[in-house]
This record gives C-alpha cells, sequence and structure tokens, in this order.
C-alpha cells in the first residue's frame, strides 16, 4: 500500500560489480592489494571498479572472478537489497468508520498504514485519535497475535467485554480473532498508538 516499494535509481553492470566486488572482498578478508595479486588485475584497475567507474575487458572480469573464487556471472547480477527503507510520507491512509456513543457512524479517520501491501505476516498501523473518537478494530484470524503501543496520551481498548486503559508506553497483547475496539481517554485531548498485527502464516 506503498506509492513505491523501492526507490528508483540508475542502474549498470559497472554499478553491480563495484557492489559484488566489495562485498565479495570484504566476505573473503582481502585488501585490494591481496585481489590485485590473485587476480593479476593491477590495483589501481580494482579501486575504479569498486568505484563504479570504467569498462571491464572479458578479460579483467575473468581475472576478478579467479581472484575472488566466483563464477564471473556472480559479479553481473543485479544486486538483491538486504534491506529496504519506506518513507513515512509514503504511507496509505487506510479509512476507518468512528462510533458515536450510539454505535451510529459518525464520521471517518484515517490510519496509517506503515507496512508496505506486500508485508505477509506483519501489519503496522499508526492511529491518532482526539477525545471522544472510537472505532472497532478488525478481528483476524484465530491464531493472530495483535499488540498495541501508546505513544502519547491514552487508550482505552476493548476486548470481548474487557476494557484496558493503555497509557504512553504501555503494551497491550491479546489475540487478534476477538472483538476489539480503540478510543480516546477522555481527558486528553490527542492520544496516538501503534497496532502490529502478527498474522499466522498460511501454507
Amino acid at each position: 500500500m506503498y506509492k513505491n516499494d523501492t526507490p528508483e535509481k540508475p542502474e549498470s553492470f559497472g554499478q553491480y560489480i563495484a557492489v559484488h566486488m566489495k562485498n565479495f572482498r570484504r566476505e573473503y578478508g582481502l585488501s585490494q592489494e591481496q585481489l590485485s595479486e590473485r587476480s593479476g588485475v593491477p590495483r589501481s584497475t580494482i579501486a575504479s571498479l569498486e568505484r563504479g567507474e570504467g569498462n571491464p575487458t572479458l578479460q579483467v572480469l575473468v581475472g576478478i572472478a579467479q581472484g575472488l573464487g566466483v563464477q564471473m556471472s556472480a559479479l553481473l547480477q543485479k544486486p538483491i537489497p538486504t534491506a529496504v527503507l519506506y518513507k513515512n510520507s509514503d504511507a496509505a491512509k487506510v479509512p476507518k468508520k468512528l462510533i458515536d456513543q450510539n454505535d451510529t457512524v459518525s464520521k471517518f479517520v484515517d490510519v496509517l498504514q506503515l507496512t508496505p501491501e506486500s508485508s505477509r505476516y506483519l501489519i503496522l498501523q499508526e492511529y491518532t485519535l482526539n477525545e471522544k473518537e472510537r472505532f472497532p478494530g478488525s478481528p483476524h484470524s484465530p491464531g493472530t497475535e495483535e499488540y498495541f503501543y501508546c505513544f502519547t496520551g491514552a487508550f482505552e481498548i476493548m476486548v470481548e467485554s474487557e476494557f484496558f486503559i493503555v497509557e504512553a508506553g504501555d503494551l497491550l497483547c491479546f489475540d487478534g480473532h476477538q472483538r476489539h475496539a480503540y478510543a480516546c481517554r477522555d481527558g486528553f485531548s490527542t492520544s496516538k498508538g501503534l497496532s502490529i498485527v502478527v498474522q499466522v502464516p498460511k501454507f
């Protein structure tokens, strides 16, 4: 539910080679000088390639691959990121129905969906409620765990027929398949919290 899961950036085989060369060299504990000796490629060329510069010949690539002890294709494939940054400004806004004292819909409030749509097992949502605002949660499948952390203010959270007061710094844990609802506690103009839902893997 994000605009972009990964930031756009220019890519080239030179950049791929640079990333893989540095990663493999550091993984095997080799200096640029040592790789130069093992590959027969000048150190200046290795330094240039690791900066993403230059246009290596086939002979140079073969030497680098042999010096690192890897297949040449391992230097040319697109790197797979081990971490992706999702910006708060790109978080999707999910409308939630606010319920008044007569259990009728009064208006809607936007909840920030912090995790991307592709997230399979974890859902993070940021709730910001004003005084007297409340909305029902969505029961999840059996086995789902839900955690709610209060950043500021205080929340009244109903789980089935029991009410919990969750103040700043508190964490409430409950089984997500149960009926539940969130409300800003009286006396607080605004309360902000984080809902963390851990879903059961579906095989």
